[in-house]
């Protein structure tokens, strides 16, 4: 595949329409971002690829799966924040959208954190790795790890906690939340 102007208005078009049909339409232009990115990153395998497009749309799938995994594992961080038990019972649909708001601040109050904490917390909580696979990435024990990310969690629940009042169920699922006024 020859990456010619033409060429890359008309990659750039159909991956616009195969991502369109997969996220929400906020996310189609950071995700269309990361896949061009990757094809020039690994030019090398793509021109090698029998089949371009097959692989193009293989990383296009990829960086989707990618961004989900994101999602949730910024919606599972939030919900391991203690839960309090007078809570009343969730109003799931604005619980939902609240904890869907709050998930979006989180990535930003990790960068926040010391280094050895954020890049604990973004390898396991956010990208998903398993704690034993961050460890290694990093050139750590499992144990160091661990206690990384345990601390991690408890600095960013202070640094979550002194910006905003959350409410939580039962469960500690996030039912609203209140920035805290200075």
């Amino acid at each position: 595949m020859t990456l010619t102007d033409d060429a890359m208005i008309h990659v750039e078009t159909r991956l616009r329409a195969y991502l369109r049909r997969r996220v929400e339409p906020a996310a189609v232009g950071d995700l269309l971002g990361e896949v061009l990115l990757r094809m020039v990153q690994h030019r090398d395998d793509l021109a090698a690829a029998k089949n371009p497009w097959g692989w193009l749309y293989r990383v296009a799938a990829n960086t989707v799966t990618d961004h989900y995994r994101r999602r949730a594992a910024e919606r599972r961080a939030l919900g391991r924040v203690d839960a309090d038990p007078s809570a009343p019972a969730p109003d799931t649909a604005g619980g939902a959208a609240a904890a869907d708001e709050l998930a979006g601040c989180l990535v930003p109050m990790i960068r926040t954190l010391p280094p050895r904490y954020a890049d604990a917390l973004l390898l396991t909580d956010i990208d998903g790795l398993t704690q034993a696979a961050a460890a290694e990435r990093l050139g750590l024990s499992l144990s160091g790890m661990k206690s990384r990310v345990q601390r991690g969690r408890r600095l960013l629940k202070r640094t979550l906690l002194r910006c905003c009042e959350v409410e939580l169920d039962r469960r500690g699922g996030v039912m609203d939340y209140h920035p805290r006024r200075p």
